[in-house]
């Protein structure tokens, strides 16, 4: 009686629906069908360019359930589809016009009833409402009258919606209805589930989620369409449609579509804030594994097989996207993910040696250990049977080390692989096959080793559950929870799309369901043993954490530690910074610390994995701006990489800068002071010797109008200067607003004004050429005085250096791709190679100490550099009027705006 429950048992799971794919392609043809097929070997047919898993690109070549029944017709008929792929209002124009002899994929509707022939469906596709994750209007249908649906421009259902009461906005793509929701012209969009499903995966759109079926609507019916000017070819196609049986074509929609497409199951997974936001910032989760048919068929950086469906299944209801990462063998497979390099393994045996890595999820799916053996064994009760036996085993697999650590006297024939291992059975060099049923079942029927057959069984089952990385519990619960919603019947399509047997099992002896609860027993006590240990060391793990704890929170720098863009830890320093509690800042979004114009650069340096500081302005939980110099580096804990960023408050330091700019403006100012008074005098000298004159003409009678008149413009002229002067210099040391867009042109003649005095007083000749009238972010005025630094330093060099002949000063300002440079240069014979790097420390100078306090181009450099500038100085040989000269170049880039 087991033996029978047995064999039902192997029957129900690992057997498929195998369909009549008769190779006869000798349909039932009329002698006019046959004589159109003769005349039209080639028929267009149009299909959506992208509608998976029904017809759409993939590894450069055309594939999908519609495609297959098109080459199944294909046999039956002897006709060639050249295949037409186009967005589908463009596929359905064509065939409207004649274009097209076939649409596939087509919905039946009344109104095209007038051009198509219709032949049955062949699929029938269930339609979904998708929308915003944030949305909480929606409760059932009737919530979208009045609303906006985004839809296929086309589509079958465009005036059932409609009369819903339901506005519709009608696009060419999939993709395109994301993004009509995103820019505010459509509430939702409806979708095959299927497909909604991969844009959004596709797109890693994690704002976007399923939320109904839509019942309103019929099933979207897929059907073949014939122009209805063809009813011979419509004819044709219908008698092939009708030989492919029930069989064939559930198999063909077994292979594209490998679970239920009611949502009931997907939708009643609840998963917790702390669960939907690991899935919104944890998208892409990483695994391994090697090719293991039909559980795992590695094919282009792919996992199909039985072990591919499954992690689709969880991929499509939870939102993540599993990587693939390739790997040598299992051995290879195990290692990777000790060192961290993978997330989760999805096919381990539950024993201690996988538990003590990684953490177990639940089952998902149970194969039983068979024992393979050729015609000279008609029963084996178990391994003991095997005994002095010659038994072939690929090296390392879970049957090899099951038996070496349980039957120590059965003499191993290893192998590489599971083939090797069957043929060398096959051919009588080895007694007996260990190994997982399905795979065992697979390569029999896959190498036609007709002389094999399934003879027992062992006393272990290989139990499949998905390892997980320790520290990511929340990814365990996760999948353990879409595990659940995963039903029978889906489990069933999935073995049966996989497994074919050919073979019959032999009897199993009473004494295994005993043998069963026992080890059911150990494996109970095993767990609870299990339960201890973590609890052990999660104790241990508690108090080295409260020891970091302590470290960290004993330095002045606020630290945080962030996990992708998520903080996950912080100490003293960096709450007090913030102004936050430790509940408060983790969870937080590190770009939520930091002011918009900040965030690229802040992203930048997570991006490159710098570690060099870098001056950065920071919001505490009042919106207060604080200067700071942040610094970070990536370091892999816990098979994670963690960001830990140490942050120090700048405030009394800028403070401090800015009493350094003030010192330093006000030591220009009182030079330029100096000379300007100098300047002064010949324009006071020539209003005052004007007005002089006027008394003395009065006395000797020729005081007219005429002379007033003319000398009051020479008047007004020299008050004009006067008063641009002092608005120069009153502008100047009243300073601006920290951020603004200024005109270089105007800079420059700003500049020009105000050194002029200067110039002429050290009797320098200054040449200065700028054209340019273009737009830099930044503060004007701090500008202005770097470049008074600058031509004040070159002056004091031309007084040193230069006794006799031109003392020159160039001013040069260009365009350089994205960026305006400004060249300024001198002929003081350059700068000494020893000092050239130090000139821009703080009180540095070669100056004597009355005259120089060092802070002129330290200045210069820091207020550059705050723009986001970049400022260096050279020694140059240069001609100018035909004669050599050597001095210093400052070269200044400045990021352009316009």
């Amino acid at each position: 009686m087991f033996k029978i429950l047995i064999s039902i048992y192997l029957i129900i799971f690992f057997t498929t629906n195998l369909f009549a794919s008769s190779t006869d392609n000798n349909i039932s043809l009329t002698f006019k069908e046959k004589e159109w097929i003769k005349n039209n070997p080639i028929v267009s047919v149009g299909t959506s360019n992208d509608f998976p898993p029904f017809s759409y690109f993939k590894n450069g070549t055309r594939e999908g359930l519609t495609i297959d029944i098109l080459k199944r017709i294909e046999i039956l008929t002897g006709l060639t589809f050249e295949i037409k792929p186009n967005p589908w209002s463009k596929s359905l124009s064509d065939f409207k016009n004649g274009k097209l002899d076939i649409l596939s994929d087509m919905s039946y509707s009344k109104e095209r009833e007038t051009f198509t022939y219709f032949t049955k469906a062949y699929y029938e596709i269930p339609n979904f409402i998708f929308g915003l994750k944030n949305d909480e209007k929606y409760k059932d249908n009737d919530s979208l009258k009045g609303k906006t649906l985004a839809i296929t421009k086309g589509i079958f259902y465009t005036n059932d919606i409609k009369d819903e009461g339901i506005n519709v906005f009608e696009v060419t793509s999939s993709l395109e209805k994301t993004k009509a929701i995103l820019d505010g012209k459509a509430d939702y969009f409806a979708s095959s589930y299927t497909k909604g499903i991969d844009i959004i995966k596709e797109n890693s759109l994690t704002n976007f989620k399923v939320i109904d079926q839509f019942n309103r609507i019929k099933k979207e019916d897929l059907r073949f369409g014939v122009s209805n000017h063809k009813p011979t070819l419509y004819s044709i196609i219908k008698k092939a449609l009708d030989e492919i049986s029930a069989q064939e074509l559930n198999l063909i929609v077994n292979k594209w579509i490998v679970f239920s497409q009611d949502s009931s199951n997907y939708k009643s997974i609840k998963f917790t804030n702390e669960e939907n936001e690991y899935i919104k910032t944890n998208p892409i989760i990483k695994y391994s594994e090697v090719d293991w048919m039909p559980l795992s068929i590695i094919e282009n950086g792919e996992m199909h097989g039985i072990l591919g469906d499954f992690l689709k299944i969880i991929s499509i209801r939870t939102g993540l996207d599993f990587q693939f990462v390739p790997s040598k063998s299992w051995k290879d497979v195990l290692d990777k993910f000790k060192e961290g390099k993978i997330d989760l393994i999805p096919a381990v045996t539950s024993y201690k040696e996988k538990e003590s890595i990684g953490l177990l999820s639940k089952m998902y799916s149970k194969f039983p250990m068979v024992i393979i053996t050729g015609s000279k064994y008609s029963y084996v009760n178990s391994l003991n049977d095997l005994k002095n036996k010659v038994i072939a085993v690929p090296k390392y697999y879970t049957s090899y080390n099951f038996i070496k650590k349980n039957y120590p006297n059965i003499k191993i024939l290893e192998t590489s692989n599971i083939q090797e291992a069957l043929i060398l059975v096959e051919k009588g060099k080895a007694d007996a096959f260990v190994g997982h049923i399905a795979t065992s079942i697979f390569y029999i029927s896959l190498l036609h080793l007709n002389d094999l057959k399934i003879s027992g069984s062992t006393l272990f089952d290989f139990e499949h559950h998905y390892l997980v990385q320790k520290n990511n519990p929340i990814l365990l619960s996760i999948i353990n929870k879409t595990i659940d919603s995963i039903t029978q019947k889906e489990k069933k399509e999935i073995y049966s799309n996989w497994i074919q047997t050919t073979v019959k099992e032999k009897a199993i002896d009473y004494k295994i369901l005993i043998i069963i609860l026992l080890i059911t027993l150990l494996i109970i006590i095993g767990f609870l043993y299990r339960q201890y240990l973590l609890k052990k060391y999660n104790s241990k793990l508690e108090n080295s954490y409260r020891n970091i704890q302590s470290i960290i929170n004993s330095t002045l720098e606020a630290i945080i530690l962030t996990e992708g863009r998520v903080c996950i830890d912080a100490n003293d320093s960096a709450l007090k910074l913030f102004n936050l509690s430790k509940k408060e800042i983790i969870g937080l979004d590190y770009l939520e610390f930091v002011p918009d114009e900040e965030k690229q650069k802040v992203k930048e340096s997570f991006l490159n994995n710098t570690s060099e500081p870098f001056e950065l302005n920071i919001l505490t939980s009042e919106k207060k701006v604080i200067p700071t110099l942040g610094r970070g580096t990536n370091l892999k804990l816990d098979n994670k990489i963690i960001r830990i960023s140490s942050i120090i408050d700048l405030s009394e330091v800028k403070d401090k800068e800015k009493l350094l700019i003030e010192q330093s403006k006000m030591a220009a100012l009182g030079e330029m002071i100096g000379h300007i008074a100098h300047q002064w005098r010949q324009p006071l000298s020539i209003i005052t010797t004007i007005s002089s004159s006027w008394s003395i003409y009065d006395q000797i009678g020729k005081f007219n109008k005429e002379k007033v008149l003319e000398d009051s413009k020479q008047i007004i002229l020299n008050a004009n200067y006067l008063s641009q002067t002092i608005d120069d210099f009153r502008s100047f040391i009243k300073g601006g607003e920290d951020t603004k867009e200024f005109n270089i042109k105007e800079l420059i003649e700003n500049l020009s004004r105000l050194i002029f005095p200067s110039l002429q007083s050290a009797q320098v000749k200054f040449l200065f050429d700028n054209n340019l009238d273009k737009i830099v972010k930044g503060n004007q005025n701090e500008m202005l005085q770097a470049l008074i630094n600058i031509v004040n330093n070159a002056i004091d060099a031309l007084n040193q250096n230069i006794k006799t002949g031109d003392k020159l000063l160039f001013l040069e300002v260009s365009k350089c791709k994205d960026c305006i440079c400004i060249n300024i240069k001198d002929n003081a014979n350059g700068i000494k190679e020893e000092i050239i790097n130090k000139i821009y420390e703080p009180y540095f100078t070669t100056k004597h100490e009355s005259n120089g306090t060092g802070l002129g181009l330290y200045m210069a450099y820091s207020i550059v550099k705050k723009m986001g500038g970049e400022i260096n100085v050279f020694n140059d040989e240069y001609k100018y009027e035909n004669k050599k000269y050597t001095g210093a170049n400052f070269l200044i880039s400045l990021k352009c705006v316009d």
